[in-house]
């Protein structure tokens, strides 16, 4: 099977780690640098569900290992 085994999810999680708002909105707890060490981290998850989605549909990604690992905080 070729193409997105789960309808191009990462590219909505991508969209989302860009369109996140640093100074944040109305009643932010969050501080901006921490809104961009979450935009950083769904980066990851983006690249990493990016990895599973292509092997999941057959178009092979090698690195899908090492960029959950990322994800995770693992050490290789």
């Amino acid at each position: 099977m070729s193409g997105g085994s789960y309808d191009y999810a990462y590219l909505k999680v991508e969209r989302v780690a860009e369109e996140i708002d640093l100074d944040g909105g109305f009643g932010c707890c969050a501080t901006p640098l921490v809104r961009q060490a979450f935009k950083n981290h769904l980066r990851k998850v983006a690249a990493a569900l990016k990895a599973i989605e292509w092997n999941d549909s057959g178009d092979g990604d090698d690195d899908e290992v090492d960029l959950i690992n990322e994800c995770l905080g693992k050490k290789k």
